[in-house]
């Protein structure tokens, strides 16, 4: 005969699968970052301190398994944290085996969405508009097939400007056309998949400018003279002369590692097949005397 102290050992599982309160979870932030603390607090009563709990995640698909352990403390409370790399979903489970099997062992699932980390260089890139460049990264977790966009930030919103997958070891490529002049910001975005939600990195910048071509000039100092757009030629004056682009023009120069960008503000040369001709300032900005082959980006 049982005593009311001795119970056997199946009729104690009964009496403590009747007592056992359902753990409760609480999540801290539900959206993390790759590789981020995924913080889980609840509370039992405080007549189960030091009842030990495990903290499982399951990801779509796949059982459920431990990752962290934790125990009640005196007043009831617990919490534990773990570190988290694609979505899923996570319970507090106990972990004694008399309840394992109880109605009350796991608690409610809570949904943890998290991010993928896209590694990209931030650089600054200056092209010739028509050329392209190459932007390349890693998405983390790596896998195949994992969708990529290069996106270009142009008149207030962001747009795609190149397409591509993740390789076996997680690396992608894509390149990315200088269309149009100025430049524009670059992010590399991940659109998000089972594993893991969309993120983006910020991967620098894209200068498009005009190409240079090579021109014939010379220069002139013809100080105190008339100018055809106004004015008089001055020592110190920045400027050029050409036959037919709008007085005002900008056109910039590059000569043997130098550069300036000069204004049209004079007529000529009319001597052969010269097409710019230097006022003595900007002969000597940049080192040009006599007759010479200059890059115009005109």
């Amino acid at each position: 005969m049982l005593s009311a102290t001795a119970l056997a050992p199946a009729q104690a599982a009964d009496v403590t699968a009747t007592t056992a309160r359902t753990p409760t979870i609480s999540v801290k932030d539900s959206r993390i970052g790759y590789g981020d603390s995924l913080v889980v607090e609840g509370r039992l009563p405080r007549s189960e301190a030091g009842q030990r709990l495990q903290l499982q995640y399951k990801r779509n698909g796949r059982a459920w398994r431990g990752v962290t352990a934790t125990k009640v403390a005196r007043d009831g409370s617990y919490r534990t944290s773990a570190r988290m790399h694609a979505s899923g979903a996570v319970r507090m489970v106990r972990t004694a085996t008399a309840v394992a099997a109880a109605e009350h062992a796991a608690s409610r699932t809570r949904e943890v969405a998290v991010a993928a980390d896209v590694v990209v260089p931030h650089h600054s890139h200056e092209v010739t508009v028509g050329s392209s460049v190459r932007i390349a990264g890693t998405v983390l977790p790596r896998g195949a097939g994992r969708d990529v966009v290069v996106e270009g930030h142009a008149s207030g919103r962001w747009r795609a400007v190149a397409r591509t997958h993740t390789r076996s070891n997680g690396h992608f490529d894509a390149n990315v056309a200088a269309d149009h002049l100025g430049t524009t910001a670059l992010r590399v975005r991940f659109v998000g998949d089972r594993k893991n939600v969309e993120t983006h990195a910020n991967a620098g910048t894209l200068t498009a400018e005009r190409p240079f071509r090579p021109a014939l000039a010379s220069w002139y100092a013809d100080y105190g003279g008339p100018l055809a757009c106004g004015g008089s030629l001055g020592y110190d004056q920045i400027g050029v002369a050409n036959k037919s682009l709008p007085c005002g023009t900008e056109v910039t120069i590059r000569y043997r590692g130098r550069q300036v960008t000069a204004p049209v503000i004079d007529r000529g040369p009319y001597v052969g097949d010269r097409e710019f001709d230097l006022t003595g300032a900007t002969a000597r900005t940049l080192g040009f005397d006599g007759v010479g082959t200059i890059e115009v980006d005109h």
